[in-house]
């Protein structure tokens, strides 16, 4: 016995003292070692204010068995949310927390024959949550924003791009500043750098509130009209009425929403391909299902509409829906990191003056300017703007003087309410628990929900914009609805649509039930009408020397913004940001031209690449020559 105690005391002894000297540490994964990276972890509190959870029911007894439902929360980096706020395509990170978790009694299901008191009958709930593995800074800080909805009908399928948002009758939400405010702003939740945090980080504290149904339905549409010649010039009329017409013929392009009717070939083929994915799309909903317009404000000024990001010099305003083009570009575009071209097209001002409800159609007209970004940074946005426009097109910040890349784009639309109250159709009665027109009233909250405004006298006036108190109800007119139904109030409730999407994927929905709009036929073309033609300045295009002068109509010379002019001390440190990107790419040649289909000319992507001394990949061509600032200008 005491030989085996002197030998363990003789193993612990030196097990001391090895541990005196310096124990190995690996590096992190992201520095080459094989020790995690550190993470970040928040925990909180989400609460729920909403209707009560729709259940599975005994099919015997009728009793609730099972919560139906799912909290959905996602993860923006807070710099660089979705648009129109930010640009980001996806979220950074996702949690989700079953309904049985946030309703832990079966008596919170609604009856399997609710009365209409019951559904708008709401109810508060709470849950604790803990989000693991999230990205710490890298050399950094990191701010993220929180944002979500509770899937009421469990539609959220993460694998299909257009059903990872919340739909009618979701209820959304976000981790507020203050979830009470008018105006509610995302609350900033910062983590530090992975190497000030070797540990990790845990933030905890975190409030998320939902509480505001989502109105309206995703907005599943078909892009009809012309392609969009790269050389085309922006309209110079001094007629505002004039210009917009002038744009908009250019390609004729509309967003048509599918219609309401079963029956219909191109509905019926929609529905088929839906059901085979495990989707849904309400179409027959007459308030959900139609566009909205509305004016975007990023800023989130009630007062100030923000202006177009590209025709706002002219004074154009933005308005909802939000329409996005992005050109595609193949896996060696990505790898070699070539910039990103962006089509903002608008909705037509002069048809949104007396109009806030359409369907199913709605015009909008495409700028023909791309914006080039060769890194995350907004100053690394480079319009591409053709030769043959006025000096103020190139002269009011850094542009290129080159025509739009050509090459196949994908639309994104973006629209949708929370919160909002319908009006028309006779949903509301005017005086059903409300004021009524005459009634004395203190301010427009007590008038608004009904369809009503408090007017100078301090009574409830006729109905808001856009209504009509007839028969005791308040009706939408038709000068503004195309459906006479419209949604009061609300907010933007991040809802979207893209094309193409898996419906129109045979693999993934099967051949038969692919619907054609949705698939690769509904890209957009822009195309080069004379691809043999020099390209930009780089190439010498004439027109990039001297341009007219909108302000005597006289030609002169162009002045372009430069790094220095624009951004004085700062030049050197955004030539860098913005240039060092590319810089492998500049003086490569251009892809051969292709036919994308009916004579139209594109230019093609690489077909192959090799990788530098540096790690970086080097392409066999470019789709379009880069930004002059970055790579030189011949012109």
């Amino acid at each position: 016995m005491r030989k085996t105690l002197r030998h363990s005391w003789l193993l612990l002894t030196a097990f001391a003292l090895a541990a005196c000297g310096d124990i190995p540490v690996d590096d992190f994964r992201s520095e080459g070692g094989a020790s995690p990276d550190p993470t970040g972890v928040i925990q909180g509190t989400i609460l729920y204010s909403g209707p009560r959870p729709v259940c599975e029911y005994d099919e015997v007894t009728g009793d609730p068995t099972r919560v139906l439902g799912r909290v959905v929360l996602t993860l923006f980096v807070f710099d660089n949310p979705p648009p129109p706020d930010g640009s980001a395509t996806g979220a950074a990170n996702l949690l989700t927390v079953p309904g049985q978790l946030l309703f832990t009694t079966l008596n919170d299901c609604l009856p399997q024959d609710a009365t209409p008191e019951q559904r708008a009958e709401f109810i508060v709930r709470s849950v604790e949550f803990t989000w693991p593995e999230i990205p710490l800074g890298d050399g950094g800080p990191l701010g993220y924003q929180i944002r979500g909805f509770y899937d009421y009908d469990e539609d959220f399928i993460p694998f299909f791009g257009i059903t990872r948002l919340g739909t009618a009758g979701d209820i959304a939400g976000g981790a507020f500043v203050d979830p009470n405010a008018a105006v509610r702003e995302f609350r900033e939740i910062r983590f530090g750098a992975a190497q000030d945090r070797p540990n990790g980080e845990v933030i905890g504290g975190i409030s998320v509130a939902l509480g505001a149904p989502i109105n309206t339905e995703l907005p599943a549409f078909r892009l009809t009209g012309d392609p969009l010649n790269a050389e085309e010039v922006l309209p110079t009329s001094d007629d505002p009425i004039v210009r917009e017409n002038d744009l908009y013929d250019n390609t004729n392009t509309r967003l048509e929403m599918f219609s309401r009717n079963p029956d219909d070939e191109q509905t019926a083929a929609l529905m088929s391909a839906m059901d085979v994915g495990g989707l849904a799309l309400n179409t027959a909903n007459e308030f959900a299902y139609a566009w909205y317009v509305r004016p975007v404000n990023v800023d989130d000024n009630p007062e100030e509409q923000d202006l177009h990001p590209i025709l706002g010099s002219a004074n154009i305003p933005w308005y909802f829906p939000i329409v996005l083009q992005q050109r595609v570009q193949n896996e060696i575009e990505v790898a070699a990191g070539v910039p990103s071209v962006l089509l903002v097209p608008t909705v037509r001002p002069t048809q949104v003056l007396n109009k806030e409800v359409f369907y199913p159609n709605i015009d909008i007209a495409i700028a023909p300017v791309g914006a080039v970004s060769t890194a995350a940074d907004d100053r690394c946005t480079f319009p591409y703007i053709p030769p043959g426009n006025t000096t103020a097109n190139y002269e009011r910040i850094p542009v290129d003087c080159q025509e739009v890349p050509a090459g196949f784009y994908a639309t994104n639309v973006l629209q949708g309410l929370a919160g909002a109250l319908p009006a028309g159709g006779g949903v509301r009665e005017c005086d059903a628990g409300a004021p009524g027109i005459g009634d004395p009233c203190v301010s427009d909250t007590q008038c608004e929900p009904f369809g009503l405004v408090c007017n100078n006298a301090g009574e409830c006036a006729a109905c808001r914009t856009g209504a009509a108190c007839q028969d005791g109800r308040c009706q939408v007119l038709n000068l503004i609805s195309d459906t006479q139904r419209n949604l009061i109030g609300g907010q933007y409730s991040s809802q979207s649509w893209a094309v193409p999407n898996a419906l129109g994927d045979p693999s993934q929905v099967g051949e038969d039930a692919a619907v054609a709009s949705q698939g690769p036929e509904g890209l957009y073309v822009v195309y080069d009408p004379n691809p043999e033609g020099p390209v930009g300045r780089q190439g010498g295009r004439a027109g990039c020397d001297r341009a007219v002068d909108p302000a005597d109509g006289m030609e002169r010379d162009i002045v372009y913004q430069t790094f220095e002019t624009a951004y004085g001390d700062a030049a050197a440190e955004v030539e860098e940001i913005c240039c060092g990107p590319i810089e492998h790419l500049c003086g490569l040649p251009l892809c051969e031209a292709i036919d994308a289909g009916g004579g139209l000319m594109i230019r093609s992507s690489p077909t192959s690449s090799e990788t530098d001394d540096q790690g970086r990949v080097i392409p066999n061509c470019v789709p379009f020559e880069m930004p002059a600032l970055c790579c030189g200008a011949a012109g």
